[in-house]
């Protein structure tokens, strides 16, 4: 990965979207560990990338893998752009307390972790099941909607849904990863 971060400090666009497209899914789930709003996260992943395009002449090249450099400017958009600060007095002596890095390394492995054991278990699906599961899970898409992307009956949408779960409930740990998200 460090050989694409490289390109895209040359400003090659090709590289910039495959950083994108491999790092986007992990970076969400991150970021739904930090704060449980998936449209705040969503915004925030977009102003990730966009400084990471505008900024990439400047960008540093990380010592160890790009994922952490990713996750912890994730962690820091997520912060600055979150407007309901409001911490129960209970919860305030936690989040004084300073996360080590390594804490926050071995949290974000676990977050890599995570999504590779859940794209194994979608790559199972097939091409449409794993589209609809992915508009139902990850973009927040209602059964009408996919109905209307597809071009498709809204009984159709459940049926392929219904056989896609079913189909991961083989992966209890793929399912319960998507119920997880779903919940947020």
């Amino acid at each position: 990965m460090q050989e694409v971060w490289l390109k895209v400090k040359e400003g090659n666009q090709e590289s910039f979207m495959e950083l994108y497209d491999r790092y986007y899914k992990p970076l969400f789930h991150y970021g739904l560990k930090i704060k449980h709003d998936r449209e705040l996260v969503k915004e925030c992943l977009h102003i990730l990338f966009c400084e990471l395009w505008e900024q990439r002449e400047r960008l540093p090249v990380p010592r160890h893998d790009v994922r952490f450099y990713l996750f912890t400017w994730l962690k820091r958009i997520i912060f600055r752009e979150d407007k309901t600060v409001y911490v129960p007095l209970d919860q305030l002596s936690e989040q004084l307390t300073e996360r080590s890095v390594e804490e926050e390394r071995i949290e974000i492995e676990e977050i890599w972790e995570l999504h590779k054991k859940l794209e194994r278990a979608l790559s199972k699906l097939s091409k449409k099941q794993r589209k609809y599961i992915e508009w139902r899970f990850f973009e927040n898409k209602s059964y009408e909607e996919i109905a209307k992307l597809d071009d498709v009956s809204i009984r159709t949408v459940y049926n392929v849904i219904y056989e896609s779960l079913k189909r991961l409930k083989g992966d209890i740990y793929a399912f319960s990863v998507l119920i997880f998200i779903f919940s947020k």
